[in-house]
């Protein structure tokens, strides 16, 4: 099996369903996961009664590929826990390549749209290259404008400013790659790219240890990144191609508030900053007032919002 695609849930049975029938008819796609992560409503039977009416009519037309009988091009995978992103993509594609074999697999949320031809291009990119290990396209908005979807690798204090909306908007020219940086490629080197999606080589994924799952949410890319380039592996953004993603309503809808969501987002930064960028007690000590400026920044923006 050359590449899978793997979509990750939680209490979003509907939004996960529209994602796989966008998919569904894309013959470059061999197989598409679902990690259910340990819904509490009904998203498990809802995506398994869906997956049982795909498999039997692919079945019914001869479209399934493999000989093996307990395989189907459908397959919803439940995990134990919510052990968030991380732990939930890593379960999927620990289950694509050590179960199914594949080479290259699509992690996706829910709330994004590809086209094929973006699909055939990240895994082309991943087999030209013998040193790269994850790529990704473009991500615009609905829209259709261009989003960040790719950054430079950065340093605590680097990071720290990105953290703050003023901070970032002021230092934007120093902590970001230059539009020119881009211009006239057809593929960049970059340090991280979105989470939303990206295609990830399996064996080299693996073989660093995927996600780090003491972080449940937030700063994930980073992290990917920081492995990846630790281990000697590229990471490559497409930019003639493009991926729809409307604005993180997986999260959104799991984590109502700004300030709820800025405060699981601190946390990550904190263990990334300790564990990745090895700040020591002083930096840590400024980014604990920092983050607290940018906390009390985010609560007045969500009471104004209220207004």
């Amino acid at each position: 099996m050359k590449l899978a695609a793997v979509i990750l849930n939680y209490n979003n049975a509907s939004e996960c369903i529209e994602a796989v029938k966008r998919i569904e008819n894309y013959p470059v796609i061999d197989a598409v996961i679902v990690v259910d992560n340990a819904s509490s409503d009904d998203s498990r039977e809802r995506i398994g009664s869906f997956f049982e009416m795909l498999n039997a009519k692919e079945k019914k037309y001869g479209q399934e590929t493999s000989e093996d009988d307990n395989f189907h091009r459908f397959m919803l995978v439940n995990s134990e826990k919510n052990g968030g992103y991380g732990a939930g993509n890593n379960l999927g594609v620990r289950y694509a390549y050590e179960v199914l074999g594949a080479e290259y697999v699509i992690i996706a949320n829910p709330d994004v749209s590809f086209s094929e031809e973006c699909a055939l291009r990240m895994t082309e990119a991943l087999a030209e290259d013998e040193e790269a290990a994850v790529v990704s396209a473009v991500m615009k908005d609905d829209s259709g404008g261009s989003q960040q979807t790719a950054w430079m690798m950065r340093g605590w204090l680097s990071e720290l400013l990105n953290s703050g909306p003023l901070s970032r908007r002021i230092f934007s020219s120093a902590i970001n790659y230059s539009p020119e940086y881009f211009s006239g490629k057809e593929i960049c080197e970059v340090g991280a790219v979105h989470g939303s999606l990206l295609c990830v080589d399996a064996d080299k994924f693996m073989s660093c240890g995927g996600y780090d799952e003491n972080i449940f949410l937030y700063c994930e890319e980073n992290v990917l990144g920081f492995k990846m380039r630790a281990a000697g592996y590229k990471t490559l953004l497409l930019c003639n191609e493009s991926y729809r993603h409307e604005g993180s309503t997986t999260i959104k809808q799991s984590f109502k508030g700004m300030t709820k969501r800025q405060r699981i987002r601190q946390r990550s930064e904190r263990y990334y900053y300790r564990n990745y960028l090895k700040a020591g007690a002083l930096k840590m000590i400024f980014t604990r007032i920092f983050q607290g400026v940018v906390l009390f920044e985010t609560c007045i923006a969500q009471m104004l919002g209220k207004i």
